[in-house]
């Protein structure tokens, strides 16, 4: 089940039995505090278990589905800090139920020779009650390369990837431009540019997306192929066209 069906469902599931009601102007100011306690001592559950439905299901960052005690039993067992700090937030309201997301920072201590850093997307949905905000779904996504300090780029170097590469053999398109010393990055359907970020000369990411962009190079030295991997092993070929080519 993806994230996007958990709370779709969940959502869909509460506003077919909840009256529609004029929105309280609180409501965003009262779900932030319950999530700032819960930023604030991930680890002492008793803190903000009481504002979780005993019903409520939460999607965990490795994919697996839990219900609120397997969630308690998770948090218990873990060492880590989060930062109170929320950002990128969005909040919408439909009568009862409202939608809460934000990016927060997450240090686990579980091993102290591997100490992890992540930055973290949460979505929550919240339905009012007699007794006030309850949580009844959580989803959180982990946001590759959140924190990664890129290679330097070399202009030269990127001046060798530029152009309109298609894949093969989907008619989608990707064009790479070089803005001063940055390599940008423009999908067929997209309206606007993303950098891509050096992990080596030849491999690139973009921040907040899991997919490794690499160049491969015939025997002597010639680009081929742009290839794009995505975090399940797929590979998807691009093939720069002629007239990007002529201009190399």
């Amino acid at each position: 089940m993806t994230v996007q069906c958990l709370l779709v469902f969940a959502l869909i599931s509460i506003v077919c039995s909840s009256a529609q009601e004029p929105q309280k102007s609180n409501a965003e100011e009262e779900i932030r505090a319950l999530e700032t306690v819960r930023l604030k001592s991930p680890n002492k559950t008793e803190m903000w278990a009481g504002n979780v439905a005993n019903e409520a299901i939460f999607h965990l960052e490795d994919g697996t589905v839990a219900g609120k005690r397997d969630l308690l039993e998770h948090m218990n067992h873990e060492v880590m800090d989060d930062s109170s700090e929320m950002s990128d937030t969005m909040f919408s309201q439909i009568g009862d139920v409202a939608i809460f997301s934000y990016v927060f920072r997450r240090t686990h201590h579980d091993d102290a020779s591997a100490v992890i850093h992540q930055h973290i997307r949460r979505t929550l949905v919240y339905k009012r009650t007699d007794s006030g905000w309850q949580m009844i779904a959580s989803a959180v996504t982990v946001i590759p390369f959140a924190d990664l300090e890129p290679k330097p780029d070399d202009p030269k170097i990127l001046d060798a990837y530029l152009g309109v590469w298609t894949a093969t053999p989907a008619a989608s398109t990707i064009t790479l431009t070089r803005e001063g010393g940055k390599l940008m990055a423009q999908g067929s359907n997209d309206t606007e540019k993303f950098q891509l970020l050096a992990v080596s000369d030849n491999t690139f990411v973009m921040r907040g997306d899991s997919d490794l962009i690499t160049f491969e190079r015939d025997p002597n030295g010639n680009i081929i192929h742009m290839l794009l991997r995505d975090v399940g092993g797929s590979v998807q070929v691009f093939d720069r066209s002629i007239a990007s080519r002529k201009h190399q």
